[in-house]
C-alpha cells in the first residue's frame, strides 16, 4: 500500500481545510531529510516564533531553539516516515488537536525502528492566514 500524510478525523467532526492541509504539510515536511536546502528553516516556519515545542523530554521555545532540535533530530537519522493515522478535534472548529501515527526510521549507522507517537497541537492562523503551531508536544 502506498504511503499516505492523509488522515482520519471523527465522523461529523468540522474541522477546517487549512488545519487538515496544514498536518498533511507539516508531516511531510517533518520526513525531509535534515541535509535538504531550507528544510530545517520551512520546519520553523511551521511554528509560530513564540512556540513551545516538546519532543518527549526535550522543551523548546521560540524558533532558534527549534531549529536547533529539528537539527539534532536529524543528526543520526538518514530518513523518517510519518504515517499521521487519525488527528481528534477538540470541538467543532477547533484549533487544538490531538494526534496519534506511527514513524518509521531508518539510522544512518545502520538499521531501523517503527514507533508509535501520539502529540497535541495548538495551533494559530496567522495574519499571512495559513495555520502555524503555537504549542507541539510529542510522546514516543
Amino acid at each position: 500500500m502506498a504511503h499516505s500524510y492523509e488522515s482520519e478525523y471523527p465522523p461529523g467532526a468540522a474541522v477546517a481545510p487549512g488545519i487538515v492541509q496544514f498536518f498533511r504539510d507539516f508531516y511531510a515536511l517533518s520526513d525531509t531529510p535534515g541535509d535538504t536546502p531550507g528544510a530545517h528553516e520551512r520546519y520553523v516556519d511551521a511554528f509560530t516564533p513564540d512556540a513551545t515545542f516538546i519532543l518527549a523530554s526535550k522543551t523548546s521555545v521560540g524558533s532558534e531553539e527549534i531549529k536547533a532540535t529539528r537539527e539534532a533530530m536529524w543528526a543520526k537519522v538518514a530518513s523518517r516516515k510519518h504515517t499521521p493515522t487519525k488527528v481528534f478535534p477538540f470541538g467543532q472548529n477547533a484549533e487544538e488537536v490531538m494526534l496519534y501515527g506511527t514513524v518509521a526510521f531508518t539510522f544512518k549507522a545502520g538499521g531501523g525502528a517503527e514507533v508509535d507517537w501520539a502529540g497535541r497541537a495548538q495551533l494559530e492562523k496567522a495574519a499571512d492566514g495559513k495555520y502555524r503551531l503555537k504549542f507541539y508536544q510529542v510522546y514516543l
